[in-house]
């Protein structure tokens, strides 16, 4: 496990790629709900966690093979 040290900067404060380093098309964001505990029958009416991830949306990106 690593350990964030006090002069690291919060995910807040960190400068994110906004383009993709393959083709520099400017990257999409896109968010997925999940389970941790893996069970399938999700009840909507709670709060659960999303994961965010950025992606290249250039099907002829370089990176995409």
């Amino acid at each position: 496990m690593r350990l964030v040290s006090e002069k690291e900067p919060g995910v807040e404060e960190r400068e994110w790629p906004r383009r993709c380093p393959h083709c520099q098309t400017e990257l999409q964001t896109a968010t997925q709900g999940f389970n941790p505990a893996g069970e399938d029958d999700i009840d909507h009416g709670e709060m659960g966690e999303v994961l965010a991830v950025d992606f290249c949306p250039n099907p002829d990106c370089p990176g995409q093979q």
